[in-house]
């Protein structure tokens, strides 16, 4: 038996499970920390902040980023990267809207999107880079270009209202105990990613693909299809993202959540998923998102300008890239 094979199969010593455990310990603290002081000082600075209808409204707003930032972590737990969520986001919003305006069931259609969004992120995007061996930079920013562009030629670039969309409409309006169905809907989709990444052999496989592909693949891994998989279950998330989208605001637009797919991945790296693949997971992503959110909210109470936001926002995104960086110097 080949080394590489022996490794992937060995039991792991308790050693290194611990050592791993540590590690995530230590990634999930520092995330922690930083989120607990962050509340604590706008918590302080901004008397309107500390209340639980803005803990509800930033849950509520980042709904969509963290369903979007749980598709890209099981990408980037692979390697790889997607640039197109917010393309696929946009699109899928405005066929809903199509599909809705052509008398089809609001539910039929939320599947067919979803569905659509999978079909195209496995095809166009998976097999492209997985398959042929495309750069995934090239591919998914080309997919981003593309699917916006159609968004956009869809719609003659105007916005299509939903207002009287009320199934659509609930994702926004409705209530579980005072919780907003968007935030039930990203809990549930962040605990089956949860789950996958833990529990399933699944989610050892896209470890075990990020981590070594090539060793993957002496242990009889279909590297091929996990990686495909992965792009298409992003695509997927980010279809649903839009549908959540087009239901908070009661309406599709072409250019709906311009640079979301940055924000996700700031949310990612700062969760402690490895930039190159192989570690990180679902809770830290949760976190991520949540600092991000909390961030933000933070500082349109303050009443920063959005200038400034996107400036900030920017900061944040090249500091999560060199953390990563500096935590896996520090491990290797």
């Amino acid at each position: 038996m080949q080394p590489e094979v022996a490794a992937l199969r060995r039991p792991r010593s308790f050693g290194h499970m611990g050592r791993r455990a540590r590690q995530a310990a230590a990634t999930y603290l520092g995330v922690g920390t930083m989120l607990v002081a962050l509340i604590a000082f706008f918590a302080v600075s901004q008397g309107q902040f500390a209340t639980y209808d803005n803990f509800v409204n930033i849950l509520e707003t980042n709904a969509v980023l963290l369903v979007v930032a749980v598709g890209l972590t099981l990408v980037m737990l692979v390697g790889g990267f997607d640039l197109s969520i917010g393309g696929f986001l946009a699109l899928s919003g405005v066929i809903l809207a199509k599909l809705l305006y052509a008398g089809v069931p609001t539910g039929v259609a939320i599947a067919l999107v979803i569905g659509g969004a999978v079909l195209l992120g496995g095809a166009a995007n998976g097999f492209t880079i997985a398959r042929l061996g495309v750069s995934f930079f090239v591919v998914t920013l080309g997919m981003l270009a593309l699917t916006r562009g159609l968004a956009l030629v869809i719609t003659s670039g105007q916005t299509q209202g939903l207002y009287e969309e009320e199934l659509l409409r609930s994702i926004s309006d409705g209530r579980v105990a005072g919780v907003p169905y968007s935030v039930v809907i990203a809990v549930v989709v962040l605990a089956a990613g949860f789950g996958i990444t833990r529990y399933t052999g699944f989610g050892r496989m896209i470890y075990a693909v990020g981590g070594n592909a090539e060793a993957a693949r002496l242990a009889g891994i279909n590297v091929v299809a996990v990686r495909i998989s992965v792009y298409a279950i992003c695509a997927g998330l980010a279809g649903l993202g839009g549908v959540m989208d087009a239901g908070r605001l009661a309406a599709a637009a072409p250019d709906a959540e311009q640079g979301i797919e940055l924000t996700a991945a700031a949310a990612v790296l700062i969760g402690g998923t490895s930039f190159v693949g192989g570690s990180g997971g679902m809770f830290g992503t949760f976190l991520g998102t949540l600092f991000l959110g909390v961030l933000q909210n933070g500082l349109i109470i303050a009443s920063i300008s959005a200038y400034w936001q996107g400036v900030i926002s920017g900061a944040v995104l090249i500091a999560s890239v060199l953390i990563d960086r500096f935590r896996r110097l520090r491990g290797s």
